[in-house]
């Protein structure tokens, strides 16, 4: 059976990936905002492009630069951004498209758009962001991002403009790789069951790797400076590789936070908080009391914690607190279902979402006080993921448009257990 290994080269691109921006672009003092979008922003989704609008100082008075270095398509990208800003208020005038990409557009023959991927060091560009209020990254490949905006691992001057403009207190924010970028840890690419089954890799062969393939980290921008970020997170099933990715930065990085396509992770620097706001959730995962446990047959981890913020909830991250939305009730000693063993490992299952698992089959449920579901590729090894409530964890809920549930879950107990599995066994 293969064991869990961590390629030498990979252990050493963590450290690397644990260092603080330079002194210059020190960001512990930054008075401004970031909008973290999981991706597959919705052109409706006016809780969150308001809330960013608003940020960047209204409708009226928000300047707004958009950087689409992380897509293969950036002017026709950089169109549909003005077109759905535009349904809220703000004019084409107001936003400006700053050329910075690796790949050509082919939706624009009269311009090769690869030529500009050298433009973050143009000293006439960076300073032309002085009075913005806000820049928005496209999303695409986050290491098309890293890769233009910090050369010779040095910081651009456009790098630094956007560091200055988050310092004077504008919103930073993105979608998909524009939001994968935000942390100093940057995942770039690997899926749940590589990063479980094959630890780290050195190696990237493009986009596909984002999809399947052990995981590989890489140094991000550093603007949020709490956590590690993920994004298209419960639709791509990657909290395996979170997990892991936290696991592997405990020392400086123990939390988490992966955040479902067409959601937002808002995180106000002079406040401290951060709030999961959009039509999905954002996963919190917490591995400063979890245990990593040496075992032949697999990656094992005890203890984790596992969170679900979502419909304006909000938590306090030098207080570690848990602040759920004052409309939603307590579920625990409340709970609206009675069912025993419900079924979790599958398409049959009811709830097949991890945040929909946790909210509706353990916090709201009396009748159960763990699920367990698996992963696994037939025959052989797999994994067993043991969810529990206890004494810590806590559960909310309210209507949330018209009679759409909306729950929430804190502190869920989560095991990874490395299982060997015999399926063709269970067929007649």
């Amino acid at each position: 059976m293969k064991h869990y290994v961590i390629p030498l080269i990979a252990v050493a691109t963590m450290a690397a990936c644990s260092e603080s921006p330079p002194d210059s672009a020190n960001l512990a003092s930054a008075n401004g905002a970031l909008v973290m979008v999981g991706g597959a922003l919705s052109s409706s989704n006016a809780v969150v492009y308001q809330r960013f609008i608003s940020l960047a100082g209204g409708a009226d008075k928000a300047k707004i630069a958009v950087i689409p270095a992380a897509s293969g398509q950036p002017v026709k990208y950089f169109n549909q951004f003005v077109t759905d800003m535009q349904r809220y208020g703000v004019t084409a005038s107001q936003l400006r498209l700053i050329p910075l990409a690796v790949k050509d557009d082919k939706s624009t023959p009269q311009q090769d758009e690869s030529q500009w991927q050298h433009n973050a060091s143009d000293a006439e560009l960076a300073a032309s962001l002085h009075d913005y209020t806000a820049v928005w990254f496209l999303g695409g490949d986050q290491l098309n991002i890293t890769g233009t905006l910090r050369k010779d691992n040095r910081i651009t001057p456009l790098l630094d403009a956007v560091y200055k403009l988050y310092q004077r207190g504008g919103v930073i924010g993105g979608t998909s790789a524009g939001a994968a970028m935000m942390s100093q840890v940057m995942i770039a690419a690997g899926d749940s069951w590589g990063a479980l089954t094959q630890g780290l890799t050195d190696s990237y062969n493009g986009m596909q790797d984002q999809e399947n393939s052990p995981l590989l980290l890489s140094q991000g921008l550093g603007f949020f400076r709490h956590g590690i970020i993920d994004q298209h997170f419960d639709r791509k099933a990657r909290f395996g590789r979170l997990v892991v990715a936290a696991e592997l930065n405990k020392q400086h990085y123990p939390r988490g936070f992966g955040i479902d396509e067409d959601a937002a992770l808002v995180y106000e620097a002079k406040t401290g908080l951060v709030q999961a706001i959009g039509n999905g959730a954002v996963t919190l995962i917490d591995v400063s009391e979890a245990k990593r446990i040496e075992n032949p047959n697999g990656y094992h981890i005890e203890n984790v914690r596992i969170s679900i913020l979502q419909g304006d909830d909000q938590y306090h991250l030098n207080e570690q607190r848990f602040i759920p939305n004052p409309l939603k009730q307590a579920t625990v000693g409340n709970e609206y279902l009675n069912i025993s063993s419900p079924v979790v490992s599958g398409v049959f299952s009811r709830n097949t979402r991890l945040k929909d698992m946790l909210t509706f089959d353990l916090v709201d449920n009396k009748g159960a006080a763990e699920v367990v579901s698996y992963l696994m590729q037939g025959d052989g090894p797999g994994f067993t993921l043991r969810f529990t409530q206890d004494e810590q964890t806590q559960g909310y809920w309210q209507y949330l448009d018209g009679l759409k549930d909306n729950g929430s879950a804190y502190n869920v107990k989560l095991d990874i257990i490395p299982s060997h599995f015999n399926v063709t066994q269970l067929v007649p």
